[in-house]
């Protein structure tokens, strides 16, 4: 199928109006819908989507706008006209909602916008900036990782505020030991809604036994993700959000810990455990610690790297909570050599006096800060 064929167009004075087909075998091939898009007259909407790449400072980027402008099932682009040239390009959904505008503005800078859509229905704006210097055929659009890095945190801190489905502000992190805490209260509506959506068929989550419905734990780490989400958007955690992969969770549930139920309040504390640089990326560990009427249920461990960015190694560090170190001393003088440090005190309770071979439990805190990579600065433990 040929382009024209695909693609209805109509024409005139002040705009040209692009609706593609309803089905996605019958899209048109990038770069023939692109060109279509641009026009036969060069300016800036033809460098914007022909351009292969972006240069950003002393670097160039694959220009990663075309991908945003791909044909689409159902859209309609509208190109808005100025003395026959293109001012103005919006792009509209199936259901005529709008998601993308891009201009040029009297001083070049070009401003391309998608309108991100949250899931209570606010439309989060998120927009990108570049130059339009004509002068540079080859490379005409130029653009600023920090600016589009800067942008991509503001639309996820954005996001965050628009899913929490009340009004509320996002309080950012800027102090590595701030530990952040939240409140969810299990709901029958919402526990059979999410074994509905998980495909959990479990008879204890779907029929309620003398009144009470049993949730599953999972729900440990659900009262997690909006601590967790608040911290990857975090001044310590800084960019890269667009490019981080989740690693690893890790939820123990505590001893003899009753299962959770609707009505239950579960209070979640994190804080972030580690932020180290990897030859991939950089890694973020989270921890959380989840209570119910004061005690605690379960903890969840989570990582995720994000490629290709990194932190200072000035502020990377680790933590390792609650390490269980067990040594044995073989002989009286080493209990003596034990006994002669400040910090070991035999608690007033205690009647028994170390013996040789028996063996000793510490529960320690450490925290490990850089000075490079491979290399430590300083290591902290109590």
């Amino acid at each position: 199928m040929s382009l024209s064929e695909s693609v209805d167009v109509c024409e005139s004075e002040t705009e040209r109006v692009f609706v593609l087909p309803t089905q996605a075998d019958c899209l048109p091939e990038l770069d023939a819908w692109l060109q279509m898009l641009a026009g036969p007259h060069k300016g800036w909407l033809h460098a914007l989507v022909t351009a292969s790449a972006i240069i950003q400072g002393a670097k160039y980027a694959d220009n990663y706008t075309r991908k945003l402008l791909r044909a689409r099932p159902g859209r309609t682009a509208t190109v808005h006209l100025e003395g026959g040239l293109p001012s103005l390009l919006t792009i509209v959904d199936a259901d005529g909602v709008l998601e993308l505008t891009t201009k040029c503005d009297a001083d070049r800078t070009v401003r391309l916008t998608v309108y991100h859509k949250s899931l209570y229905g606010v439309v989060v704006p998120f927009s990108l900036e570049f130059t339009y210097n004509p002068s540079q055929n080859l490379t005409p659009i130029h653009g600023s990782k920090q600016r589009d890095n800067e942008s991509v945190r503001q639309l996820c801190i954005d996001t965050w505020v628009a899913n929490a489905g009340v009004p509320t502000v996002f309080e950012d992190v800027v102090d590595p030991n701030t530990v952040v805490k939240s409140s969810l209260t299990i709901t029958e509506e919402h526990s059979r809604g999410f074994c509905e959506s998980v495909g959990n068929q479990a008879w204890q989550y779907t029929f309620a036994r003398d009144g009470i419905l049993q949730a599953p734990m999972e729900y440990a780490h659900i009262s997690f993700t909006r601590n967790m989400l608040r911290l990857l958007q975090s001044s310590v955690f800084g960019f890269g959000q667009v490019n981080v992969v989740h690693l690893y969770n890790d939820v123990t549930l505590e001893d003899g810990a009753r299962p959770l139920i609707s009505g239950d309040e579960l209070i979640t504390s994190a804080r972030i455990d580690g932020l180290v640089n990897l030859v991939p990326g950089k890694k973020i560990t989270l921890y959380c610690t989840i209570e119910r009427h004061g005690k605690k249920v379960a903890t969840v461990k989570s990582a995720f790297l994000s490629r290709s960015h990194y932190i200072d190694i000035a502020n990377a560090f680790e933590r390792y909570p609650q390490q269980l170190i067990t040594i044995m001393l073989p002989s009286a003088a080493d209990i003596a050599a034990l006994e002669l440090n400040e910090w070991f005190i035999y608690c007033e309770d205690t009647a028994a006096i170390l013996k040789p071979n028996t063996p000793i439990e510490f529960c320690l805190d450490s925290e490990y800060r850089y000075k490079s990579t491979n290399v430590y600065s300083s290591i902290n433990t109590t």
